[in-house]
């Protein structure tokens, strides 16, 4: 149809709408169809024609009812665009042909191009023909020409016509879209399918059930417009739609429905029916692929297609992806919303992830949250759901946790299996979950614990204790651990995905993590290692090496491809080139990265020991390494391939892209076929071939024989350019022929190889299924009912014919080589090898007849020529190699071996050609040319590397160095120049040779050893300035040193030589010294060179320390490291060598010379200087560092080996000297101790250099150290501001000094001397100086309980032997420092301890305060007796006040004591005041200083408790009551009033202090008088102490005040206020008891006394009053002597309680009454002078007769002897009121003859 296309009318009219028309018009519609609306109205009246048109005319009238025209201007999109209304006109008809009933349910997307659903019926039955009608014969041809039927065919056009309009309103205008649900332009609203009249088609195809009608429903109505009817509505038609399996029209509409959606997603994820949908869809993917039949099952599918998912997921995911790039603009919902909506709908099936095309999806969705940098939020969602199936919301019952547990099975995960190879970017992600799971619920952590603590623990044990302690609810088993996890996903996953150095960087974080310092323990090697103890987890580890090097090799060879063009965006068509080339600098990146990893899986140190990673060599990229030991967390997104990424998001954006932009229309191909049943065609192919034939050829022609090997032309031996052309010519022959060999070698390999590969897949299973019948017999008598049949899958063998045709290509292709490789040489190769051998035998013979230069010069170049011609080829093709060694053998030894002017030419020629080394090797001859050995020593020493090692050496071999050095006699410049190049090649082997270089690297150390040897010691200077400075950088092995060290007598000589000798290296001498020899003669070096060493060394590491930055901070041992052991050996050797030195000067002198000491002092200060670089702290110049350490911690091993050669050296000269020195001499062990003191103990020093220090200096003899002031001094500055360590060692080794020893010494002064050779002793200072810094030093230490808890601890030895010192030297000012210290560092508890230091030092600070008995045996001096008393007084009140401070607080504290240790220690403290003793002091002076003791300690009652003040009150009066004599009361009795607060303890205190007096005395006849001396009455509180002691029964204390209150007044005033106050006393106090009752005689002998005076004349008229206080006193007395207390209401009526008071008190009072009531009748009549006759009155009477009556009574019958005296004396006229005093006295020398105070009143 070219021109005008004919309108429907036209085509109705005459019918000449052909097939290949309707083709046509198909491929115009597809491309530019440009519709009208007249077109349309009459594409509707055409349909209403269809009951008159035939099957053909309708099919083709619906086709071609758009009216084509070329000429017109808008093409279907733009229609589209321009005008929606009529897209959705245009789609109207569609439904409207389905009404028709056309087949438009059939064929759409989703079906595949040939089949058609089996529900659609035939074209006849759709329009209704009736049953005569005659068959379609066109129908017919139309569906055997096309292979399709022409419904399919229309029904698929029109689907794709549906799916390219943009029907949707989100389609029409994607801006409003993304705006969210409702923002849609409100000018085109979409209609409702119910009411609009242009949906009633659309509206019965829904009914129908179609799914074109489902599809326009959800596409233009509000079903697919509206959340809330998409959610009712929608989801029904589509839902129909999918189970239609129009999969691709679903698509669509998701595509359209689901952008405003998501910000309301939680409508869909819990919407069952959507969720539904989308499984469905999933699982309705078939993946059959085109052509498949539908009865192959769903398993067997992959199988066969090699996938679990179909085209339309793939574009589904095309879609999800679509959709996150679109949210992740400005002002949309975000890429969250869209992952979490699409994670939630894909997990909520059943066993999500076990389902193929849910994980293809989960991947796809994952690595979109990787590039758009939201993995948190797909983690949060995995999270939950990994936590739901762990149990942990309660969703798995703990007995299902705990039978997983017994029977072994792996915890949950959503990675079946270890790892997952297909869904990297999935695996990544929930193994970063699992990761965060496992660090939230502390097993990693626990588990590396438990590890860590116990080495010998395994993995498995180790999880088990973690699963105890941390008791979770779900025993995790052990592969889901996440070391074997990332270690399995590493292996997992292929070499060239994205996240592969990601995934390897997870593993390596926990393979080289050193948890030690997380756990307070040492920081050891890496945890990993003890994961893979057991053997299948060790094979794990093979397995990851083997993958790195797999892994390598891969991207080794990535990067050897081209670059890929940048692709320019996802609108654009993908680039017409392979798959996709990355970034090869990337590729080679990754192949140093994964080189590192291998470094570090090899290298076992970092698995078995902390490693200092500053000194790690480059390739370990320490920095990365520290990273990663660390943990991280920033990923290295540099190794991942970015390019790749893109690549891969813009394949699946394209093909949603692809599916939008042009929609993959059915083309109708001619099938074009050669017919090979025409014998036209056959006759052409004959008769073609036959014409390529080329014509034959005539027969070859006679040729001429001549000799089989041309003669060697005479000319040619004499003319050097002849003798090369002819070898020239012979020689590539064979060089041709020996390539041609090696290559049919090299194809025969390769060709194996390739054998090897194809045989193992030859056969492979494949799974089958047989039916198999089983025979029945029948049972019980019945009849079989037939057997049954069975259907087994098994796997079957099958051979492959591909590989098997393969594999008979490949045996005959390797028979053919092999025939070649057995086929006889061709004949010029022959003739050219026979040539060549007749030139050189002729050249031979002719040389050896005439020794011409010509000859010689043609052999020469011969030889180079024929070296010239070996190559790989020939070298690697035996018969040319053997050939060409014979040739080039010969030629060597006739014209090159010994020849001078060679011996250059050949060494250019090896180094050249390293190949031919072997081959001409045997002719380099350098001792032939002496002048030229050192150039030639510097070609080879330049050439040297890893890869020309096996040539160096063999080169080396040549030289032999003793014999050049014996004859040739090099001048001092040329060997100097030797000795700097073998010093270069050493530094080129570096300090740890690699394998290869070994061989020449023994060879250069014994050329350094024999040139430092010869003349020493002209080159020793050189060699060590070299040595050290070649060290500094780590240039040279450490064997170096040990070759160096052995020369000069440091090391012994090596037991055995290390191989066979060579000539020229040492293996034998020409004196035939065997190689060890040349090590056992060594040299040695004199005193003064040894001198000078040490100072030039001290020196250079001195400044070099100081001028590198690096140095200053880490010190020498990171530089030094592989050295160190051999600069011990060297540094013990000068220190010995200068030990023995200065010993050997000092033989002669006498012991304690100034020599000897400057002797000493030298050689400690050169010791010093030489170890101060490496062991001691250095000061600097930088403000930023003042002060640099020498060392690191992590260099402690190699500075333990210094430090440990320092105190040996030290420990050597202190015993070679010390009977050189006189004891106080400042010896080594001063001078070290000093200097540890300097230079160790700044306060910043670190605890790791301290420890060293003190570990090695301990092991010194520091119990012949002899301390003095200076050294004590430095004691002091230590505990002041140096750390705790250092005062503790300090401290230890000051404690084991013989201080008893030293202090004697200090004490007793020197005997005389008289003339003698040896010196005076040293002087020994101020021994009160030393004794007071002792004292200080045992307060410093006795706190200390890392020295008392030592066993035999020095300190408390010391303690022991304190006790005899004489501490009561110490002065006043010390002693307060020291008890200031004291009370500054110890607890107030130290006087209650019981352990035995504390008790030691306590009692040494009292002996110090003279609280204490001194030690037998010591005395005051002399001199300073008078100015000590007083300080010692002072002393003792400072450790009083002390104590008793002590003691308040600890019961202030809240029992920190009791009471009964709070009454032991007053007692104590009461006891070590009686024992102080101050020296020469007198009797007041003494006893104001007890006082003033005594004050101090009673102070104690005052700051305690009132029950505890009552308690201890009480303790002091029973402690009075116990003591007994010789106990110094009365400066107890002052001290009472002066110290005590309570009135009450006052006055019971001093009331025990006064009996105690009188009851201990000494003396029989002890007085008041030194009582009343003592008592002090409190002036403002008198009233109160008068009132407590009446109350409190202070008898003889009232007593004693009445006494001096009458000795301070001598009036009779103050001696009636006196009686008066006694009078008062008598009737208020009782008696408590027996003890008390004849302190009352006091009273009332002093009342009868003042009475009587009283009532003399002239004693001041009172005689009334005076009566009148002695009637009341005979009243009082009378009560007193009743049997019974009258007190209450029982005792006035004689029932009270029996009397306390004894017998004898009462006889007493009773006689008394009754004389006083013969003597006073009455107030006026008192009988004061004595009479003839005493006349009694009734009542005297009666009263005389009672008591003449008492001995009548029981009880009373023993005192009838003292009643009778008494009675007697009452009746004595002789007697008046004046003798009751001494009534009373006789009374008290009759009962109580026994009381001392009463002596004052006998």
């Amino acid at each position: 149809m070219s021109g005008e296309v004919c309108s429907p009318g036209l085509v109705l009219e005459h019918g000449a709408f052909f097939e290949e028309d309707f083709q046509y018009l198909r491929r115009c519609v597809s491309t530019s169809w440009c519709r009208s609306p007249t077109d349309l109205s009459q594409a509707s009246k055409v349909h209403s024609l269809r009951p008159h048109l035939s099957s053909d005319q309708a099919l083709k009238v619906l086709t071609a009812s758009p009216v084509l025209r070329p000429g017109r201007k808008y093409s279907l999109p733009h229609l589209i665009h321009r005008a929606p209304e009529g897209a959705q006109r245009l789609s109207s008809l569609a439904p409207s042909g389905a009404a028709a009933d056309l087949p438009l349910g059939g064929g759409g997307p989703g079906h595949a191009p040939g089949t058609t659903p089996a529900a659609a019926p035939g074209l006849e039955d759709f329009l209704h023909f009736p049953p005569s009608a005659p068959p379609q014969v066109s129908y017919l041809a139309s569906v055997l020409r096309l292979g399709v039927s022409p419904e399919a065919s229309f029904s698929q056009w029109a689907w794709q016509m549906l799916l390219r309009l943009k029907l949707h309103g989100n389609s029409q205008d994607p801006q409003a879209a993304w705006a969210g649900p409702g923002s849609g332009s409100a000018s085109s609203p979409p209609p409702e399918i119910t009411h609009a009249p242009s949906m009633h088609s659309v509206l019965r195809a829904v009914k129908a059930g179609l799914p074109i009608g489902c599809y326009l429903s959800v596409a233009m109505t509000t079903a697919g417009h509206s959340l809330e009817e998409f959610c009712t509505e929608g989801v029904v038609l589509l839902k129909s739609l999918i189970q239609a399996r129009y999969l691709k029209a679903a698509v669509h509409l998701l595509a359209n429905v689901l952008p405003p959606s998501y910000h309301l997603g939680f409508y869909l994820l819990n919407n069952a029916h959507f969720v539904s949908c989308v499984q469905l869809f999933l699982q309705s993917d078939s993946v059959c692929p085109q052509g498949v039949t539908q009865q192959v099952t769903h398993r067997v599918a992959p199988l066969l297609v090699g996938g679990a998912y179909g085209d339309h997921v793939r574009l589904l995911n095309s879609v999800i992806q679509t959709h996150v790039m679109e949210s992740s603009r400005p002002g949309r919902v975000g890429v969250a919303a869209v992952l979490e909506f699409w994670v939630g709908v894909l997990t909520q099936q059943h066993l999500w992830f076990r389902d193929r095309t849910v994980l293809f999806l989960m991947d796809q969705i994952c690595r979109s949250a990787f590039i758009y940098h939201h993995e948190e939020c797909v983690q949060k969602l995995l999270y939950e759901q990994h936590k739901n199936a762990l149990g942990y919301h309660g969703n798995r019952g703990m007995l299902s946790s705990l039978v997983g547990w017994i029977s072994g099975s792996a915890t949950p995960s959503f990675i079946e299996g270890q790892s997952m190879s297909g869904e990297v970017w999935f695996a990544w992600l929930v193994l970063n979950m699992e990761r965060l799971f496992e660090e939230d619920c502390q097993l990693r952590r626990c588990v590396e614990h438990e590890l860590v603590s116990e080495p010998n623990l395994t993995s498995d044990q180790a999880l088990k204790k973690a699963q105890q302690r941390l008791k979770l609810p779900v025993a995790p088993s052990l592969e889901r651990l996440q070391i074997y996890r990332w270690a399995g996903q590493a292996l997992a996953t292929p070499p060239d995905h994205p996240l592969l150095p990601l995934v390897w960087q997870r593993f390596l974080q926990l393979y080289l993590r050193q948890p030690g310092p997380e756990y307070g323990m040492n920081a050891g090697g890496c945890i990993g290692r003890r994961f893979f103890q057991a053997s299948p987890h060790a094979a794990l580890l093979r397995a990851l090496r083997q993958r790195l090097q797999e892994v390598s090799d891969f991207h080794h060879a990535a990067s050897q491809a081209l670059r890929a063009p940048p692709l320019s965006g996802p609108a654009q068509d993908p680039p017409l080139l392979p798959p996709y080339l990355p970034s090869p600098q990337l590729h080679a990146e990754l192949v140093r990265l994964f080189g590192v990893i291998a470094v570090w899986f090899d290298d076992e140190t970092l698995q078995k020991q902390e490693v200092y990673l500053p000194s790690l060599p480059a390739q370990y990229e320490p920095h990365r390494l520290a990273q990663v030991m660390q943990r991280h967390q920033e990923l290295w997104l540099e190794a991942v391939e970015q390019e790749r990424v893109q690549f891969d998001q813009w394949e699946v954006l394209s093909l949603w892209e692809k599916a939008l932009s042009e929609p993959p229309f059915l083309r109708s191909q001619a099938l074009g076929f050669t017919d090979y049943s025409s014998l036209h065609s056959a006759r052409e192919r004959i008769l073609t071939n036959l014409q390529q034939h080329v014509a034959p050829g005539p027969p070859p022609g006679p040729q001429q024989q001549g000799a089989p090997v041309a003669e060697v032309p005479p000319a040619c031996l004499t003319d050097r350019r002849a003798a090369l052309e002819l070898l020239e010519r012979d020689l590539r022959e064979l060089q041709e022929g020996a390539r041609a060999a090696v290559a049919r070698e090299a194809h025969q390999v390769a060709l194996e190889q390739e054998l090897l590969e194809a045989l193992p897949l030859l056969y492979k299973n494949r799974p089958e299924q047989v039916t198999m019948g089983l025979e029945c017999r029948g049972r019980g008598g019945q009849a079989c009912q037939g057997g049954a049949n069975i259907t087994v899958t098994c796997e079957c063998v099958q051979k492959q014919e591909a590989v098997q045709t393969q594999i008979v290509s490949l045996h005959a292709d390797i028979k053919k080589v092999q025939a070649d490789a057995v086929a006889p040489p061709p004949p010029a190769l022959a003739q050219a090898a026979v040539h060549t051998e007749n030139f050189i035998t002729a050249l031979v013979n002719l040389y050896k007849v005439q020794r011409s230069p010509a000859v010689q010069q043609v052999g020469v170049s011969s030889f180079y020529q024929v070296v010239s011609f070996v190559s790989a080829d020939t070298l690697r093709h035996p018969p040319t190699r053997q050939y060409l060694s014979s040739c080039v053998e010969i030629l060597g030894q006739v014209f090159i071996q010994g020849a001078a002017a060679e011996c250059g030419r050949v060494l250019t020629a090896i180094l050249e050609h390293r190949r031919l080394c072997p081959l001409i090797s045997p002719f380099f001859t350098p001792n032939a040319a002496p002048n030229q050995v050192v150039s030639l020593y510097q070609d080879v020493v330049t050439s040297l590397h890893p890869d020309s090692a096996d040539v160096v050496f063999m080169l080396l071999t040549k030289f032999d160095l003793p014999q050049w050095l014996s004859e040739a006699q090099p001048s001092f410049s040329e060997r100097s120049r030797l000795l700097e190049l073998v010093h270069g090649a050493l530094c080129v082997c570096g300090p740890d040779p690699e394998a290869d270089l070994l061989p020449p690297f023994h060879l250069f150390t014994r050329h350094w050893v024999k040139l430092l040897r010869h003349h020493f010691p002209d080159h020793y200077s050189d060699g060590l300035r070299l040595l050290m400075t070649s060290s500094s950088d780590q240039l040279l092995a450490p064997e170096c040193w040990k070759g160096t060290l052995r020369l000069l007598g440091c090391l012994p000589p090596p037991r055995s030589p290390r191989g066979p000798a060579e000539p020229g290296a040492g293996g034998a001498d020409p004196q035939g010294q065997s190689p060890a020899a040349h090590y056992r003669t060594s040299v040695s070096l004199s005193p003064q060179q040894a001198a000078e060493t040490v100072a030039w060394l001290s020196d250079y590491f001195l400044r070099g320390r100081l001028s590198k930055p690096d140095l200053r901070s880490f010190g020498l041992y990171s530089a030094w490291t592989p050295y160190v052991d051999d600069v011990v050996t060297f540094w013990g050797h000068l220190g010995a060598s200068l030990i023995n030195t200065q010993l050997s000067s000092c033989s002669r002198e006498p012991p304690g010379s100034a020599k000897v000491l400057a002797a000493v002092n030298s050689v400690h200060s050169k010791m010093v200087d030489l170890f101060k670089p490496w062991i001691f702290p250095l000061d600097t110049d930088d403000p930023s560092n003042p002060r640099c350490y020498p060392w690191l911690e992590t260099d402690a091993a190699a500075a333990g080996r210094m430090v440990g050669l320092y105190a040996q050296l030290t420990d050597t000269l202190h015993g070679k000297f010390r009977e050189r020195l006189l004891p106080g001499q400042r010896g080594a062990l001063w001078l070290c101790m000093m200097r540890y003191c300097e230079s160790c103990t700044s306060p910043r020093t670190p605890d790791y250099l301290l420890y060293l220090y003190h570990a090695h200096l301990r092991r010194l003899p520091w119990a012949q150290l002899h301390p003095d002031t200076q050294l004590m001094e430095q004691l002091f500055k230590v505990e002041r501001g140096s750390p705790k360590s250092c005062f503790l060692f300090l401290g230890e080794e000051l404690c084991g000094v013989n201080w008893v020893s030293v202090l004697s010494e200090h004490f007793q002064p020197p005997p005389a001397r008289g003339p003698s050779a040896y010196p005076p002793l040293p002087p020994q200072g101020d021994p009160h100086t030393m004794l007071v810094y002792l004292l200080h030093m045992l307060a410093f230490l006795t706190k200390e309980e890392l020295l008392l808890g030592q066993p035999d601890s020095p300190l408390l030895s010391l303690l022991v032997q304190s006790s005899s010192l004489p501490w009561h030297e110490v002065d006043l000012p010390s002693y307060q420092g020291v008890m200031g210290y004291v009370g500054a560092h110890y607890p107030p508890s130290l006087l209650l301890s019981t352990d035995s230091a504390p008790q030691l030092l306590v009692q040494s600070l009292r002996s110090a305060a003279g609280l204490w008995p001194r030690p037998h045996g010591t005395t005051h001096r002399p001199a300073v007796s008078a100015s000590v008393s007083q300080e010692a007084t002072v002393k003792a009140g400072v450790c009083v006040s002390w104590c008793v401070q002590s003691l308040v607080t600890l019961e202030q504290g809240g029992g920190g004591i009791s009471l009964a240790g709070l009454k032991a220690q007053l007692e104590s403290l009461l006891e070590s005041v009686i024992a102080f003793n101050p020296p020469e002091t007198g009797l007041e002076q003494r006893h104001m200083a007890l006082c003033g003791l005594f004050g101090q300690s009673l102070s104690l009652l005052n700051r305690v408790g009132v029950s505890t003040g009552e308690a201890l009150a009480a303790h002091v009066i029973s402690w009075l009551d116990r003591k007994g004599r010789a106990f110094p009361i009365l400066p107890l009795l002052t001290a009472c009033s002066q110290a005590l607060a309570s009135v009450r303890h006052m006055t019971r205190i001093m009331e025990a202090c006064i009996t105690a007096y009188f009851d201990h005395a000494e003396e029989e006849s002890v007085g008041w008088g030194p009582v009343l001396a003592s008592l002090q009455v409190p002036e403002l509180t008198m009233e109160d102490f008068l009132s407590e002691s009446q109350s409190g029964g202070c008898f003889l204390t009232l007593y004693a005040f009445v006494l001096q209150r009458l000795n301070t007044e001598h009036t009779a005033a103050n001696d009636r206020r006196t009686l008066a106050l006694l009078s008062s006393w008598t009737n208020q106090v009782y008696p408590s008891g027996p003890g008390d009752e004849a302190k009352l005689f006091l009273w009332w002998h002093r009342a009868l006394a003042l009475s009587a005076e009283q009532l003399q004349p002239g004693g001041g008229g009172g005689a009334p009053g005076v009566a009148l206080g002695l009637l009341r006193l005979t009243a009082r007395l009378a009560q007193l002597g009743e049997e019974r207390l009258n007190s209450g209401l029982l005792g006035a009526i004689g029932l009270g309680k029996r009397s306390p008071v004894s017998n004898r008190f009462r006889v007493v009072v009773r006689c008394l009454a009754v004389f006083l009531t013969v003597q006073v009748v009455s107030e006026t009549q008192l009988r004061l002078q004595p009479t003839a006759d005493l006349e009694l009155s009734a009542k005297e009477l009666q009263a005389l007769s009672a008591l003449e009556a008492l001995p009548s009574s029981k009880q009373y019958a023993e005192l009838e002897d003292s009643v009778t005296k008494a009675v007697q004396f009452i009746r004595y006229p002789g007697h008046c009121l004046r003798d009751g005093a001494r009534l009373l006295t006789l009374l008290a020398n009759l009962l109580y003859p026994e009381l001392r105070y009463l002596h004052i009143i006998r």
